[in-house]
């Protein structure tokens, strides 16, 4: 025999893997795939959802920001004193 060989290690392995049992190992795994076949669908539909609610945000902020452009320009119509009619396009 080899000097670097130990019979009672390969043994000791292949008694651990006739101790596994398959069907709870492929039965876990069957549940797993059930769960993940789900939840992808699921990511799919809020993924835009998400990527809405950011623009959503955006344009509220916008629209939150006081414009100074329209208030000076209704400021000036109102204090011109013309007698001709304004027309608003």
């Amino acid at each position: 025999m080899y000097p670097y060989t130990n019979p009672s290690i390969i043994a000791k392995g292949l008694s651990a893997i006739k101790n596994v049992k398959w069907g709870a190992i492929l039965d876990g795994t069957g549940k797993t795939l059930g769960v993940i076949n789900q939840a992808i669908p699921i990511i799919y539909q809020v993924k835009p959802i998400m990527s809405n609610a950011k623009t959503l945000l955006k344009i509220a902020n916008v629209m939150n920001t006081p414009s100074n452009n329209s208030t000076a320009e209704i400021t000036t119509n109102n204090n011109s004193n013309t007698t001709s009619p304004i027309f608003y396009i």
